[in-house]
């Protein structure tokens, strides 16, 4: 059997996205940086599945010389490298002795989310016309206009939906300003940028950013002064890379650019459904359901997200700024101003 050939993947261990540790470096590798403390590693090793044909190796255990079996929550597997755990099948960290990259692979049970399909969600649904003299999907905020909406995507020369799971990589999009649709996560900021060129807008500045979300009041909230949780979609009580995971072990938070995470229940909602999350001005989702890239080049996105909004700042004064414009995670979302 060939050897597999190792494949450096960054990732930074620890609840995406956490306190600002400063800038990450760019490898150029697909693996997705996470805000990490100052004692998370840095280095994740895979490898790649054997090129011959061949089935994978099992990891072996060095006494016995065997295969080692594990199981998931009643579904029995094998600890193999989680390059060779492909569809139907799926790895879960935790499970496996050995190193990180060896995992327990086992049948996924029918019904669950299908990392391989590309769902669109938001096929029918349409911009509303704008507010005030704006472009339709906005809202006037004082000198200028905003997203009433976090963009969702359309794709440019088809006019289909993009799947609000996936990068839209090197695809034309243009980014939407849209009720009760998916809003699109898994976006990096040079992406979001030109999504909303496409769209004749431009990305927030800081500045417009804080004055959307806090209102001519300056609140510190959306809604005012006095944090009310649930209000906004602010505190998932589980990360969803542990959830679908099943496994608290730190490999999965190297994992989320899954595009199962944002359709796990009670996570990523629907724009507009938090009905009390709307600024003075009528812009909704400021605070949590997803970062919002801003037009900083150096790399920040604000308002938290639907895991946290509270530990880079409260509410409107959550700011995150430890990646440049090139990260994206499940968690990466934007609007137009």
């Amino acid at each position: 059997m060939k050897r597999r050939t190792p494949i450096t993947l960054v990732a930074l261990m620890a609840v995406a996205c956490g306190p600002d540790p400063g800038p990450a470096p760019d490898t150029g590798d697909t693996a997705i940086l996470v805000d990490a403390g100052p004692d998370a590693p840095s280095v994740v090793d895979a490898t790649t599945a054997p090129d011959d044909g061949s089935e994978p190796d099992a990891f072996a255990d060095a006494d016995l010389g065997t295969a080692v079996t594990c199981e998931v929550n009643g579904r029995a597997g094998v600890c193999i490298d989680v390059a060779a755990c492909v569809a139907p099948q799926a790895p879960t960290p935790g499970f496996c002795p050995g190193p990180s990259e060896i995992q327990c692979c086992t049948d996924v049970p029918a019904g669950t989310c299908d990392p391989a399909a590309m769902p669109r969600p938001n096929e029918g649904l349409t911009e509303a016309p704008g507010v005030g003299g704006c472009p339709a999907g906005m809202t006037p905020v004082e000198s200028f206009c905003v997203d009433v909406y976090e963009a969702s995507l359309v794709e440019v020369d088809s006019g289909t939906t993009w799947s609000p799971y996936f990068n839209p990589g090197v695809a034309r999009v243009r980014a939407v300003s849209i009720a009760a649709a998916i809003p699109q996560g898994y976006i990096n900021g040079d992406q979001a940028g030109a999504a909303c060129a496409e769209a004749g807008k431009r990305l927030c500045t800081d500045t417009e950013w804080l004055r959307a979300c806090q209102s001519s009041a300056g609140f510190t909230y959306p809604y005012g002064d006095t944090r009310m949780d649930g209000v906004c979609n602010d505190a998932r009580a589980q990360h969803p890379a542990v959830e679908y995971f099943m496994s608290s072990d730190p490999s999965v938070f190297s994992m989320i650019d899954h595009p199962c995470l944002n359709q796990l229940a009670d996570g990523l909602a629907p724009t507009g459904s938090n009905t009390g999350c709307v600024t003075s001005d009528g812009a909704f989702d400021m605070m949590g359901n997803l970062h919002e890239w801003t037009a900083d080049p150096a790399g920040t996105f604000r308002g938290g997200f639907y895991v946290d909004t509270r530990l880079n700042g409260p509410g409107c004064l959550y700011r995150t700024t430890a990646h440049d414009t090139r990260h994206w995670d499940y968690s990466t979302g934007f609007r137009c101003c």
